[in-house]
C-alpha cells in the first residue's frame, strides 16, 4: 500500500481546519441573524380618542349615523364634552398622541430599549418581546376654524359611513378600524360632570347577547320577572335621564339594540323614534345584502326587520355574529368576573393608569378604578376587537381636570404599559397599592379560527 507524503497529509489538515473555521463563522453569523432578524409576534392597536367635529346645524347635512332607508341623518354630531374652556375631543387626542409615541418604540423600527426603560418604572421583568403596528382612529381636531373650511366638516370623524357629494357612501370611523383589523382598540373618553355613582375612571362595556337575549323575551312577554336583570352583574345601567328608572332605560336599549326603536314612557315601541340598523352602517362582513333597505321598510314579520316584539327574529349574519363563542368572549364572563376581555382590558388599562400616577408622588387619593357604564353602545357593538373603552374622568371634578391636563404624560405611559401587559404580561413591582395590575395577558389564542386566521381578521366586507 502507498501511503500519502508528509507535504499531502499537512495540506489536508489545512483544508480541514480552514473548513471547520467557515463552518463556525457560518454558524455565528446564521445565531447572529436568526436573533436579530427574529420575526416578533405582531399585534394591531388602535387609538380612538373620542369625538372630533363639530355639532353644527342643519344636522341633515353635518349630523351622523346615516340611515340608507331614508337617506338622512338620524343624529347631531356629537363633538364631544365641554366644561369652561376644556375640550373632551382635545384632551383625548392629546392623550392619544403621546400613548401611540410610546407604542411605536415597539413597531419593527422602534427604539425598544427606550420602551424597556419605561417598563422598568413599572415592573422588574424582562417581558416577552412584540411587535405593535398602532394607529389613531382621527385626526386633531382642534382648529376649529381650519375645520370650518371643509366641505364637509365632519367627514373625518364621523362614526358611521355617510354619502360624499357626489352620493357615494365613504366609511366612518368604525368601519376604518375594522379595516386595519386591530387586536384592541382603545377609546379614551371624558365627559362632563358625573354621577356620585361613577367617579373615578370609568370602563365602558355592552352586555353579551345572552343577556340582551332575556330582555327582549321580557318585552316579548315570555320572561316575567326582572331578577334576571337585578340580580346580574350587568345591573347599573347608563341612566340618561332620573325621567325613568334603570329597567326602563335597559329595557330602552333592548328595544334600540334589536328594532332600531326606542321604547315610550310606557314601554311601547315609539315607532316615530327609529334610531337605524347600526349593523348596516358601516362597511363590515356582518352587514345585510345589497338592497335590504326594500326589505327592511316593509318591517317584514318573523324576521330582524320586524317593527314589534312578538315578530322579532335575529336572523341574518349580524345577529348570528352576536352569538357567536368570540362576542361571548369578549362581553360576558371573563377576567373581572362578568364583562369578558372588554371589560378586563378597560380595567387593567386603568390599573395600570392609577399605577402610573404613584410611581413617584402619590394620587391614591385623587382617583380610582370605577364602576362600569354598562349600555349598547356603537363601538364596542361594531368592532371585532377587544375594546378598551375608558371615561377617564370628569370635568366638573378639580381633581379630574387637574391629572387631565397637568398629567398628560403619566396616563399616557400608563395606558401604552397597559396594553403591552395585555399582549404580554406583565408582573407589576410589589407595591402596597389597592389598584395594583393583574399583569394577566389575553388569551388571543381562543379567537383563532385557523393557525393563520382569527376572528379580528374576519371583518372586513365581503
Amino acid at each position: 500500500m502507498q501511503y500519502p507524503s508528509l507535504f499531502l497529509i499537512r495540506n489536508l489538515i489545512k483544508k480541514i481546519k480552514y473548513i471547520i473555521t467557515i463552518t463556525i463563522i457560518s454558524l455565528s453569523t446564521f445565531s447572529t441573524i436568526t436573533v436579530h432578524d427574529k420575526v416578533f409576534p405582531t399585534y394591531r392597536i388602535i387609538i380612538d380618542p373620542g369625538h372630533g367635529g363639530i355639532c353644527k346645524s342643519p344636522y341633515k347635512i353635518h349630523g351622523d349615523r346615516f340611515d340608507k332607508i331614508s337617506r338622512k341623518y338620524l343624529d347631531y354630531y356629537n363633538e364631544g364634552a365641554s366644561y369652561k374652556g376644556l375640550k373632551e375631543h382635545i384632551i383625548v387626542y392629546n392623550i392619544a398622541i403621546r400613548v401611540k409615541k410610546i407604542l411605536d418604540l415597539c413597531s419593527s423600527n422602534g427604539d425598544y430599549e427606550k420602551f424597556l426603560k419605561i417598563l422598568k418604572k413599572f415592573s422588574d421583568d424582562y417581558p416577552s418581546r412584540v411587535t405593535i403596528i398602532s394607529k389613531i382612529s382621527r385626526g386633531n381636531s382642534g382648529n376649529r376654524k381650519e375645520i370650518l373650511k371643509r366641505d364637509d366638516i365632519n367627514a373625518e370623524f364621523r362614526l358611521f359611513d355617510f354619502p360624499d357629494k357626489n352620493g357615494l357612501i365613504q366609511p366612518g370611523r368604525i368601519s376604518k378600524i375594522n379595516f386595519f383589523k386591530p387586536h384592541l382598540t382603545v377609546s379614551l373618553h371624558c365627559a362632563s360632570w358625573a354621577s356620585r355613582y361613577f367617579k373615578g375612571i370609568n370602563p365602558v362595556i355592552i352586555p353579551p347577547y345572552s343577556f340582551l337575549y332575556k330582555g327582549l323575551l321580557y318585552l316579548k312577554g315570555i320572561e316575567k320577572n326582572k331578577r334576571f336583570f337585578f340580580d346580574s352583574a350587568y345591573r347599573n345601567w347608563f341612566v340618561e335621564s332620573e325621567k325613568r328608572n334603570v329597567f326602563s332605560w335597559f329595557l330602552n336599549d333592548v328595544s334600540v339594540y334589536f328594532t332600531g326603536y326606542t321604547l315610550n314612557n310606557n314601554g311601547k315601541i315609539n315607532l316615530k323614534q327609529f334610531r337605524g340598523y347600526k349593523y348596516n352602517m358601516i362597511s363590515w362582513a356582518y352587514r345585510d345584502p345589497p338592497d335590504w333597505e326594500n326589505s327592511a321598510r316593509n318591517h317584514t314579520l318573523n324576521s330582524h326587520y320586524a317593527s314589534s316584539f312578538p315578530g322579532f327574529v335575529a336572523d341574518g349574519k349580524f345577529w348570528e355574529r352576536e352569538q357567536t363563542k368570540f362576542e361571548e368572549y369578549k362581553r360576558g364572563a371573563g377576567e373581572e368576573g362578568f364583562g369578558g376581555d372588554n371589560l378586563y382590558a378597560s380595567s387593567e388599562i386603568i390599573r395600570y393608569i392609577l399605577f402610573s400616577l404613584n410611581i413617584k408622588k402619590p394620587y391614591k387619593k385623587l382617583q380610582k378604578l370605577g364602576k362600569p357604564y354598562i349600555s349598547v353602545w356603537s363601538l364596542p357593538l361594531l368592532v371585532n376587537a377587544i375594546n378598551a373603552y375608558i371615561e377617564l374622568g370628569y370635568f366638573n371634578l378639580w381633581r379630574d381636570r387637574y391629572l387631565l391636563t397637568k398629567k398628560m404624560d403619566l396616563i399616557a405611559e400608563g395606558i401604552a404599559v397597559g396594553i403591552y401587559s395585555l399582549l404580554t404580561g406583565l408582573k407589576p413591582k410589589n407595591k402596597k397599592f389597592k389598584y395594583i395590575p393583574k399583569g394577566k395577558k389575553i388569551d388571543l389564542k381562543k379567537y383563532l379560527i385557523t393557525d393563520d386566521v382569527s376572528y379580528f381578521d374576519i371583518c372586513t366586507p365581503k
